[in-house]
């Protein structure tokens, strides 16, 4: 099929980021109506319900009571009868949408019909087809920028996640760290009570005046106390192994916000790059 008229939004962009240029041409499509000159349009990342929410939302004028433009989708197509584009012509079109999706972007082709034929044809005023060409091409803008938008804001989220799952090990790894300073305590004073409770046994052992059970009862305490002191051991062990493994956490984490941030940044450079 030969190709009318071509042109190019361009869209200033990084090859690091990747960004892809909107280009908008007209090129003869089939459609229920027959072939016909198309408004053609390949944008990024969007799907097929943004691309007929932009063009109802913001695309399509509204009547009385602030409603959009009628529009009725018939098997594959969307279709809006008798409506005034004033930025493309002061007559009443007849506009047909036809979406297609693939992996990362979609093609999107319009149909303006107006009373003298389909615009992009021959016999039709190169003004309302350059005007036509000009409101895809806003179009597609729009789009890809929502579009950018949505995936900005869903990245933000998982950034929003990141964070609050960092905050948790700093908070949880403050809860390790008061529990060692128990432990430690706790040791201390096990320690301390075990060396007096030794040398009680011990005068207690030199003594006449104490008997066997007495004695059995001194050493069951002495027995319990240094259970007490090697349990505290076993807990601030198993505390700082702890704090190693949430530490450790903590590095990758900050680590995955760290790329995660630079993510963002890439997006929203890509986003103030759409023009």
């Amino acid at each position: 099929m030969k190709i009318i008229t071509t042109l190019f939004l361009f869209v200033a962009f990084s090859s690091a980021i990747g960004q892809e240029p909107i280009e908008v041409k007209i090129q003869d499509r089939p459609s229920s109506v027959g072939v016909h000159p198309a408004f053609e349009v390949i944008v990024p990342q969007a799907t097929r319900f943004e691309a007929i929410d932009v063009l109802k939302s913001d695309f399509l004028p509204r009547g009385l009571f602030k409603k959009n433009a009628k529009v009725k989708k018939v098997k594959d197509e969307w279709l809006v009868d008798d409506v005034l584009l004033e930025d493309i012509t002061s007559n009443p079109l007849d506009v047909i949408t036809q979406v297609s999706s693939f992996p990362g972007h979609i093609y999107v082709r319009f149909f303006f019909r107006g009373i003298d034929g389909f615009l992009g044809e021959p016999n039709i005023s190169p003004q309302a087809t350059d005007a036509a060409l000009q409101f895809v091409r806003d179009y597609g803008v729009k789009l890809y920028r929502q579009a950018v938008e949505s995936e900005l804001a869903e990245e933000e989220g998982q950034l929003r996640k990141l964070t609050k799952s960092l905050d948790r090990l700093s908070r949880k790894n403050n809860n390790f760290d008061d529990r060692v300073g128990d432990a430690l305590q706790t040791q201390q004073d096990m320690d301390y009570e075990a060396v007096s409770r030794k040398m009680e046994l011990k005068e207690a052992e030199r003594s006449s005046y104490v008997g066997s059970e007495q004695l059995d009862d001194m050493e069951d305490q002495l027995k319990s106390t240094e259970k007490e002191l090697k349990k505290a051991k076993k807990e601030e062990a198993r505390m700082k192994r702890k704090i190693r493994k949430n530490e450790k956490e903590q590095r990758d984490l900050v680590l995955e916000i760290e790329k995660q941030e630079e993510k963002i940044e890439q997006i929203k450079q890509k986003l103030d790059n759409i023009r």
